[in-house]
């Protein structure tokens, strides 16, 4: 029988189970974790050294599986470790559906590490991984019978691991990419460009961003309804894609924003590209009455920049551009580009 205490570290680690599997919240999760958690999980890149991370990933994996994840808990065992310590370990299976295929990752050994706060058992550390099934009974490693081992595993990669491991792709490139447009999505955007401002205090170089808002969008999407708007958007995200270099990031930013992260592009050949996709998205006959302009704002890269006085500046000229008659580029520096 339970005592008072491990029944209470069963019950912590079953609501924060629910809140993030079946509730998909991840600020609530977050809130269940101290601000110290650690962790690994089942992912490659799945490695919590933080409070923020472990949120990001929360995030990344609701966004990736919004709706509900089942899950069914085999075996538990809560542990006392102090006054204000204790684990959780045990063993679940999870029950997905993505892109309307079941799939069911069975024997999830979990452990969690939890520590009493005055709100309550809050975990500290978590630990998910899948067992080999390369391993023999009373066999730490894999060493006898290595020829049979090996068809063994490579049957396992073939028949039980292919559909895990197409998942998972799948699951990565959801994560990353708008499903409207197929552009990346702005979490995608948010570590290149973190990549890209790290790589300025190694070798610094140009590093510019257009920002841009399609102009009257809304009336697009009241006079002729929103699946209409939405053609609009993917052809204005194809032409972008036609247009745009091979070491340009483009994303929708979100709405009818766009945002491309032009490297090694100084202000001005930034400006340049930036018109050149205005006169081809105003020059183009879309499904719409309407003729479709955007107006534009280009900052680039100053030595004193993070990565929100950057987008700031381009959102800045974005508005001035706005303000000056629409259909134009601005840059942060320099007077606007006329149509």
């Amino acid at each position: 029988m339970s005592s008072p205490q491990q029944q209470a570290l069963l019950d912590a680690c079953e609501h924060y189970f629910h809140v993030f599997f079946v509730q998909r919240d991840a600020a609530g999760a977050a809130a269940l974790a101290t601000d110290d958690i650690t962790g690994f999980g089942t992912g490659a890149d799945e490695s919590v050294y933080d409070i923020d991370f472990a949120l990001h990933l929360y995030q990344r994996d609701i966004e990736a599986m919004p709706n509900p994840v089942h899950y069914t808990l085999k075996r538990r065992k809560a542990i006392v470790l102090g006054e204000t310590l204790g684990l959780v370990m045990g063993e679940c299976d999870w029950h997905l559906t993505i892109h309307q295929q079941a799939v069911t990752m069975h024997n999830v050994r979990f452990t969690l590490l939890m520590r009493l706060t005055a709100s309550g058992w809050k975990v500290e550390h978590k630990h998910l991984s899948q067992p080999s099934l390369a391993h023999g009974d009373d066999e730490p490693y894999p060493l006898k019978q290595l020829e049979a081992r090996a068809v063994v595993l490579e049957r396992l990669v073939k028949q039980r691991t292919h559909e895990l491991e197409n998942a998972h792709r799948q699951l990565h490139q959801v994560a990353i990419t708008d499903p409207l447009t197929g552009l990346f999505n702005r979490i995608k955007t948010d570590e290149v460009l973190e990549e890209e401002l790290l790589r300025q205090t190694r070798t610094p170089m140009p590093l510019s961003l257009i920002l841009i808002d399609i102009d009257h969008f809304k009336r697009i999407n009241d006079d002729y309804g929103h699946r209409k708007g939405d053609e609009v958007l993917v052809d204005i995200a194809r032409l972008f894609q036609q247009r745009k270099r091979i070491t340009d990031c483009l994303s929708r930013w979100g709405g009818e924003e766009f945002l491309m992260i032009c490297p090694d592009t100084p202000h001005r050949d930034a400006l340049a590209l930036a018109d050149s996709l205005r006169k081809l998205i105003a020059s183009h006959a879309f499904s719409v009455e309407h003729q479709v302009t955007f107006s534009a704002g280009v900052a680039s890269y100053r030595a004193e920049d993070g990565r929100d006085s950057l987008i700031e500046r381009a959102d800045r000229a974005m508005y001035a551009a706005k303000r000056a008659g629409r259909n134009r580029v601005v840059g942060d520096n320099i007077s606007p580009l006329d149509p």
